[in-house]
């Protein structure tokens, strides 16, 4: 009896706990405030101006061949002309020929500098989609209060609308007391090796350091996106997973099919390609977390309840995240074998199989730990593993979240929307931004793009029919003008 009485007793504490934990779970406060500059845009010249920038063809071709140097002169000079003040009041540089460097000097030099980001690349349009876009993908066309083309929201509005607040606010006569830098890279698109990453390294140079650094990453993604929850949701990434690509590669006598051995050189190459798929990497739930914080209280009974007890149900929070392959990537590096070569012909034995296997890095792991970890789970000798030849990093560094300057972003994301059902929240970015490659120069590196996304729309970025809304676009304006006088 005494057995069944403490057994009664522990579970009516744990559910009192639950209840609690539940109960307490509640939606930050959020006391909106008017805009720190109010003043009018001018909507057709802003408008104007970014479809004249989609205009210009700076795409990164992965193929040296296809790449064309003049379409970012002729984008510079457009800069220029576009806007006289900026360049009359900002000194420039060009960084490896292609990529721009501004700094708009504050008047307090004791102050740490701040830096806004964006990049001059977009992605090619695929031949084959050409005739699925409503409108050419070049001709930056305005209809429907939409403007449409490559680069509209990845990424010509941020640099348009980062010079168009700067030009803004010089013609107030405006005078900031922090330094500001604007950076612009040329190959984002291909990772920022040949640009953002020689910035980075010029500034580091100059042994400057920065308050706030603001790149691309994270947008503004509205119901149905996160499902459970109807409240729009501020997503601002304040890390980004590494990438690197490894070959794995047997070797074999060779001969006829008609006489194969036990395994052939590719048999062996998909046996460790299974092998990997088969034992994933360790979840990390560190991420999730911190975005479950901020969203859990919005969403039903049940959910919220899950969320808010997490000391309990992370092993079932972290099978149901495993489940789906967009959530399964927030809580761990992934592998996805994405190449395979054998033999040239159906009759003949591969002397040597490959395989490609890519990992997206979760923050805590390295390219070393992962290589190590792979070497592990295939423990086979007669398969070499080596990292492929080119583009390859570690994750990201994390950046602070209770600091002024993460507040200082918030409170300008609220201050443009005026929607105080809004929840802003941290979280890992899946995908590769420039901001990387600056992460020994600030602690408060944040990735967030004024961009609007619905579930139907969230495939435009890289996809077919680019567009960002004008009434959006006249917002990144704004939340740049915010930012820029909040850091000030």
């Amino acid at each position: 009896m005494k057995l069944i009485k403490w057994l009664l007793i522990t579970f009516a504490l744990l559910i009192a706990i639950i209840l609690f934990n539940t109960l307490s779970f509640t939606q930050e406060q959020i006391e909106l405030t008017p805009l720190l500059d109010s003043s009018l845009i001018d909507q057709s010249a802003v408008t104007t101006r970014l479809s004249q920038a989609i205009q210009h063809k700076t795409i990164s071709f992965a193929d040296k061949s296809d790449r064309k140097p003049e379409s970012f002169y002729k984008f510079h000079r457009f800069l220029a002309s576009s806007f006289p003040l900026l360049h009359q009041k900002l000194t420039q540089e060009k960084i490896n020929d292609l990529s721009l460097l501004y700094v708009w000097a504050g008047s307090d030099k004791s102050l740490k500098p701040m830096l806004l980001m964006s990049h001059l690349d977009v992605v090619p349009v695929a031949q084959e989609t050409k005739n699925q876009w409503t409108h050419n993908p070049f001709a930056g066309e305005i209809a429907n209060g939409i403007i449409w083309g490559r680069g509209a929201i990845d990424i010509k509005s941020g640099v348009m609308g980062i010079m168009e607040a700067v030009e803004n606010l010089i013609a107030q006569g405006y005078q900031p007391k922090r330094s500001i830098y604007l950076a612009f890279g040329h190959d984002e698109e291909l990772g920022g090796e040949q640009g953002a990453k020689q910035i980075a390294k010029h500034l580091k140079a100059q042994k400057l350091t920065f308050e706030l650094i603001l790149d691309e990453g994270g947008s503004i993604v509205s119901n149905g996106v996160i499902p459970g929850i109807e409240s729009p949701i501020a997503l601002i990434g304040i890390a980004e997973k590494g990438y690197v690509s490894l070959k794995l590669t047997a070797n074999a006598t060779g001969g006829h099919s008609s006489m194969p051995p036990k395994h052939t050189a590719l048999g062996e190459i998909s046996q460790a390609i299974v092998d990997l798929e088969n034992n994933p990497f360790p979840a990390n739930l560190t991420y999730s977390k911190q975005l479950f914080n901020n969203i859990g209280p919005a969403m039903d009974t049940i959910k919220k309840a899950v969320f808010a007890n997490m000391w309990l149900t992370e092993p079932i929070v972290e099978k149901i995240l495993s489940a789906s392959q967009t959530t399964n990537a927030t809580i761990r590096t992934t592998t996805a074998a994405t190449m395979a070569t054998g033999s040239n012909k159906d009759n003949v034995l591969p002397t040597q199989a490959s395989a490609i296997i890519n990992f997206r890095i979760m923050p805590g792991e390295t390219i070393n730990s992962v290589t190590h970890y792979v070497t592990d789970i295939i423990d086979n000798p007669n398969i070499n593993i080596e990292q492929l030849a080119g583009f390859g990093n570690n994750p990201s560094s994390v950046s602070i979240t209770n600091n002024a300057n993460f507040q200082r972003l918030k409170q300008s994301i609220y201050r443009v929307t005026q929607d105080e059902s809004m929840i802003i929240t941290p979280y890992l970015v899946m995908g590769g931004t420039d901001a990387k490659h600056y992460s020994e120069l600030s602690d408060s590196i944040y990735r967030f793009a004024f961009n609007r996304f619905k579930p139907e729309t969230l495939g435009q970025m890289h996809g077919i029919n680019e567009q960002i809304k004008i009434d959006d676009y006249l917002d990144t304006i704004k939340f740049f003008r915010e930012i820029i006088l909040a850091m000030n």
